[in-house]
Parts: structure tokens; C-alpha cells; sequence
């Protein structure tokens, strides 16, 4: 039998198309996995093809440059610098690829020594070009600066968003310096002399930032500290100003200190302005230096705010304590007034209605009084109910069930299905109520158990109140034999009830034959007792139906089974 697999011609089809492309592509994935080694030839041609679009692509920068400069128009102007500042990236990309090139080839290689001596060129000539824009762009931001300080308003706002502008180009050309720096190390350049200018101008920009962003720290304070700044649209816009300055300043101050660092220079005073002015806390803060530094402005500014505060602060607080003793002598008054009233009222109120007037009473006049000593502190008391009444929906939101606990408690207290010390059934337990709040319901089991019940529990479920009435009547059967004197058993009976000095004479009691049962004749027995006394009726009348039924001789019956044992006869006598 024939087991192998056959396959239709379209499928043949498909194969042998897979076939072909495996074929056509594997070669080519191959090669791009396993790159060609790099030849001096290959390696010449490619720096002296690197060299010459290099200088074709600085010409064309030079013309940008020179048209930027010649424009008056400052519109198109904005988009030719960002198109050339673009450039320049690109174009300083390929010169890092250049001197990447030659510094790894031998002087000898073919190319290299002319590849270097461009290189070598074109790096001085940047940096030369690096360091006279610095000193433009120095230049400007200065005069920013002092058009933003002396003005206001419109012209002020205009010269702090072209500030913010200009502050980070000055880092794009102090960051493109020091990779020029790295690149002419690389080639084996001397550049003792551009670094040490680099290191100079780095720490004198560090200083004059240092300054410059701890004033723009305290206008901040200054305007936000005015009374009513943050309903004016102008102090608005113009502390929007001011913290973006002071975002832009502190990259710029950071990218000094990382530059600070790796020269090896002292930066923990930077470090900690930075953190100062900002108020954003960074990893700076492990640095002892930075730590103690900021520990140290921290106990001044204290210091400084206690000598300048001490008195008003001591009279504010006096007055704090003050209405908030006044209000909790109000609130004791208070409570002692509703519980009078209360207590002389002719409304029937229970006692857990009447403990939660009496408390939540003292409890609002002392919420009030704190809500005006905060006043007296000069805390903004609108805000503050504003943002409790947000914290309270929001938390209202997160605890649905105990909210749903606390309305359930407040059905109950107008409702009152039961009271303090009344025994009932609910929530699925049995026992004395012992104390309620809003929120929970505590019983205790007649074993000694103390149960705290939810009030959802005690609310939405059938509530059993044993205690509320003050009679209650006590319901018993007892059975007879089916031998047994029907009348005289009904006379001990009766004899029995009427006897007992706790059995109440109204209601009368009731005593019936009821059933006839499987092995007896069942009385049921309903007498009427105060519902403090129920158990004693009960157990005293059932211990006595007992002592007198088997005094006159009437059976009591229990459930019994007759057995009869048949014995089956032998088949051989059968």
C-alpha cells in the first residue's frame, strides 16, 4: 500500500514559487547579516567623498547664514534659522563620522593624512565660530533680560518668551563646544588653551544664572503672594512668564553642572539653588554637600520667619486656643440645653435618638468654632469647605457601604424599632442591644457575646423586638396518653396556671385540648406574663406540669418503637 503524501498541481504551484523567492532572497539577507570588511581603498574614498560634501554643505551654511543676517523680514527669518540650526546638526553629525574615520586609520593609509588635516580645519574653524555666537548670544539674553526687568506688561511678557528662546540656543552652542573639544582630543590636538576659555565662560554663565533664577524665584513668590493674584488675568500671565524663565534657566544651570563636573569643578552650591529655586527635589539631594546646604537655608528661612512673625504668630495662636475653648464651653452649654429640653419635652423619643441630638449638638457648635479660629489664622475658609465638600464626595464615592451603614442608622433613630436595652432578633443574631452609633448597632448575646452588627444588616432584614411590649404571652403543649383522663389532665392544667402568682389574670390564659398526635394528646397552655418575667412562668409551669402529672398518675408520652421478632421455621420440619 502506497503511504506517501500526494499533493495537487496547486499546490506543486505554490512550492515552487516559495522555492524561487527562498532563493532570490537568502543571498541578499546574508550578505546584509555579514557586512563587507572595510578596505583602505574603500575607506579613502569614503573620506575624501565625506571632505568634499562637508565643504560644499559649509558654503551653503555660510550663504544661509549671510541671508539670515541681510533679511528684514523677521517672520521668514524665524523659520531660516530653525531650518539652519538643523543643518548645522546634520552637518556636525558627519564631521563627528569624519573624524571618526581618520582617527582609527594610520597617517600612512591612503586618504587619512588629508582626512585629518580637513577634519583638524574644519574643527577650529567651528569652534572659532561656536564661541563668537556664544558671545552674541550672551549678549542678547542680557539685553532681554534687562528689556524684561525694566518693562511691563505686553513688551515685558514679549522679551521674557524671546529670553526663553534664546537661553537654550546658548545651550546648543555650549554643548556643540564641548563635543568639538572631545573631537580635536581624538584627533591629538592641543586644546589646553579652548578649554580652559570653555571651563572660564561655563562658570561665568553659571554665576550670572545662579542670579539671575533666584530673582525670578522670589518675583514668583512675591506675585503669588499677592491677595487676589490668582483671579488677575495680568499676574496670571505674567507668573506663567516667570516660571517658564525659570524652567528654561534651570536646564540651563543643569547642563553647567554636568559640564562643571566633568572638569572637575565644585558644584554642590549650583546643584542646591537649583533645587532651591525650582522646588523640584532630584538626586542631587543624596550629595551631603547639596543636603547640608539645603538644611542649612532651610533653618535660616526659618529663623529669619520666626524673628520676623514670632509676635503675630504667638497673638494668633492665643486666639486660636481661645475660641476654641469658648466654643467647646458653648457646646457643653448646648448640650446640656438639649438634653433639658429633651428630658422636659413631651415627645417620645427613644434613647439613641435622644444620645445623638445630644452629641451632634456639642460636635457642630465645635466644628463651627474651629472653622472660625481657622479664619483667625489667616486660612482661607472658602476654599477650604470647598475642597472638604470635593474630599467628602470623593471619599463618600470610595466608602459606599459604610454611607449606606450611616442611613440606615438614621432610619432607625426616626423610626425606632427598637432601643437600648431592648432584646431583639435582627441581622441573623439574638441578643440585648447595648449601644448604637450611625454607623453599627453592638448586642450583646444572652452567653455574654458583645456582636457589632452593621446597620445595613440590622435595617434591611426582618427586625424582631422581644422586649417592646410589656406582656407577652408564654406559649406551651403538653401531651397526654390516649389512656389518660382527658378532664382531669385540662383541671391540673388549669390548677397549674391559675396558680402561679407571675401568670396575669388579663389576658386570660387559654388552655385547649389542640391535637391528637401520633402517641399523645397535646394541650397547648397560653398564659399571659410581663415580658421581664416570661421565663419565669415558663420554667416554673413546666416543671410543675411535670411533678403534678406523675402525682396523679398521668403518663407523659414519649416516642417509642415496638419490635417483633418472627422466627421462621426449619425446612427439614417443614
Amino acid at each position: 500500500m502506497n503511504t506517501e503524501p500526494t499533493f495537487s498541481p496547486l499546490w506543486r504551484t505554490v512550492a515552487l514559487f516559495a522555492a524561487l523567492a527562498l532563493c532570490v532572497f537568502a543571498s541578499p539577507l546574508a550578505s546584509a547579516q555579514q557586512p563587507a570588511a572595510q578596505t583602505p581603498e574603500s575607506t579613502a574614498r569614503q573620506i575624501t567623498e565625506l571632505v568634499a560634501d562637508l565643504q560644499k554643505r559649509a558654503k551653503r551654511l555660510e550663504e544661509l547664514q549671510r541671508t539670515i543676517e541681510e533679511s528684514p523680514d523677521v517672520a521668514s527669518n524665524v523659520i531660516t534659522e530653525r531650518e539652519l540650526s538643523e543643518r548645522r546638526a546634520r552637518y556636525r553629525r558627519d564631521v563627528a563620522k569624519l573624524v571618526d574615520l581618520v582617527a582609527g586609520g594610520a597617517d600612512g593609509a591612503p586618504g587619512v593624512a588629508a582626512g585629518r588635516e580637513a577634519a583638524t580645519a574644519i574643527l577650529n574653524k567651528d569652534a572659532r565660530g561656536l564661541f563668537e555666537s556664544w558671545e552674541k548670544r550672551a549678549a542678547r539674553a542680557i539685553e532681554l533680560f534687562e528689556v524684561a526687568e525694566r518693562a511691563s506688561g505686553p513688551e515685558s511678557w514679549k522679551a521674557r518668551r524671546e529670553l526663553n528662546d534664546e537661553i537654550p540656543r546658548t545651550d546648543r552652542i555650549v554643548g556643540y563646544l564641548d563635543a568639538n573639544l572631545n573631537q580635536r582630543r581624538k584627533l591629538g590636538l592641543d586644546v589646553t588653551a579652548d578649554e580652559a576659555e570653555l571651563v572660564r565662560r561655563i562658570q561665568s554663565r553659571a554665576d550670572v544664572i545662579a542670579g539671575v533664577l533666584q530673582n525670578t524665584k522670589e518675583q514668583i513668590d512675591e506675585i503669588a503672594g499677592r491677595p487676589g493674584s490668582d483671579k488677575d488675568t495680568d499676574a496670571q500671565r505674567e507668573l506663567s512668564a516667570l516660571r517658564r524663565q525659570r524652567d528654561v534657566l534651570a536646564d540651563a544651570q543643569r547642563l553647567n553642572v554636568r559640564l562643571m563636573d566633568k572638569h572637575g569643578l565644585e558644584t554642590a552650591e549650583l546643584r542646591r539653588r537649583i533645587i532651591t529655586a525650582t522646588g523640584k527635589v532630584s538626586e542631587d539631594i543624596l550629595d551631603g554637600d547639596v543636603a547640608r546646604g539645603l538644611f542649612t537655608d532651610w533653618l535660616d528661612g526659618v529663623s529669619d520667619w520666626l524673628r520676623s512673625n514670632a509676635a503675630s504668630l504667638f497673638f494668633q495662636f492665643l486666639v486660636f486656643v481661645l475660641i476654641l475653648m469658648a466654643f467647646w464651653v458653648l457646646g457643653r452649654i448646648g448640650r446640656a440645653a438639649v438634653r433639658r429640653g429633651l428630658d422636659r419635652s413631651n415627645l417620645d423619643v427613644s434613647t439613641l435618638a435622644r444620645n445623638f441630638f445630644i452629641k451632634m449638638t456639642s460636635r457642630l457648635i465645635l466644628l463651627l468654632g474651629f472653622i472660625i479660629a481657622l479664619a483667625q489664622l489667616g486660612i482661607e475658609v472658602g476654599p477650604l469647605l470647598a475642597g472638604l465638600g470635593i474630599a467628602g464626595f470623593i471619599i463618600g464615592f470610595a466608602l459606599q457601604d459604610t454611607l449606606s451603614n450611616f442611613a440606615s442608622g438614621m432610619m432607625i433613630l426616626v423610626y425606632r424599632p427598637f432601643d437600648i436595652g431592648d432584646v431583639i432578633e435582627a441581622g441573623g443574631v439574638t441578643g440585648k442591644v447595648d449601644k448604637m452609633n450611625l454607623v453599627s448597632t453592638r448586642i450583646l448575646t444572652f452567653d455574654n457575646q458583645l456582636l457589632i452588627v452593621p446597620n445595613k444588616e440590622v435595617w434591611g432584614g426582618i427586625i424582631r423586638n422581644v422586649t417592646h411590649q410589656d406582656k407577652r404571652r408564654v406559649d406551651m403543649t403538653f401531651g397526654i396518653g390516649y389512656s389518660d383522663d382527658i378532664p382531669k389532665a385540662e383541671k391540673l392544667l388549669a390548677d397549674i396556671v391559675f396558680s402561679h402568682d407571675k401568670v396575669l389574670e388579663d389576658p386570660e390564659p387559654v388552655i385547649r385540648l389542640h391535637e391528637l398526635g401520633d402517641s399523645s394528646v397535646n394541650f397547648i397552655v397560653r398564659p399571659w406574663a410581663k415580658t421581664g418575667e416570661y421565663w419565669d412562668v415558663y420554667w416554673d409551669v413546666t416543671r410543675e406540669v411535670k411533678r403534678r402529672f406523675d402525682q396523679e398518675g398521668i403518663s407523659i408520652p414519649f416516642p417509642q418503637r415496638d419490635v417483633h421478632v418472627h422466627q421462621a421455621k426449619d425446612r427439614d420440619d417443614a
